[in-house]
């Protein structure tokens, strides 16, 4: 049997709030290229990494560390996509077979945000 992960998986928020995070961090070092793609593939590809910083990094609603008004602008507007889309997916029981299908549907639902 495949795995499921269903809409009330610790996985759906623990990976949104990865993505949130690290794409904050990224926006405050001024890192902007793919920013979605690229924030999904570090969370991805170092998960103890990101355990560590997560330690260190303020609550996800926190932009103080955004020093570009542009950058916070965004990442409010990202935040706020991220929660309708979390409440979509509760209210469809969204589920899917993977992590990458997680990955790729948050990818491409993110996207659009500017």
């Amino acid at each position: 049997m495949g795995l499921k992960i269903k809409w009330n998986d610790d996985r759906v928020r623990a990976t949104t709030t990865a993505l949130l995070l690290i794409c904050r961090d990224r926006l405050g070092r001024g890192v902007t290229d793919d920013l979605i793609q690229a924030a999904m593939t570090s969370y991805r590809g170092d998960p103890a990494g990101y355990k560590m910083n997560k330690a260190e990094w303020a609550d996800v609603n926190e932009t103080g560390m955004l020093g570009n008004p542009d950058h916070v602008v965004y990442y409010l507007k990202l935040v706020s996509t991220v929660d309708r889309l979390v409440n979509k997916m509760i209210q469809g029981k969204r589920q899917f077979n993977s992590l990458t299908e997680l990955d790729n549907f948050l990818v491409f639902a993110l996207k659009s945000v500017r």
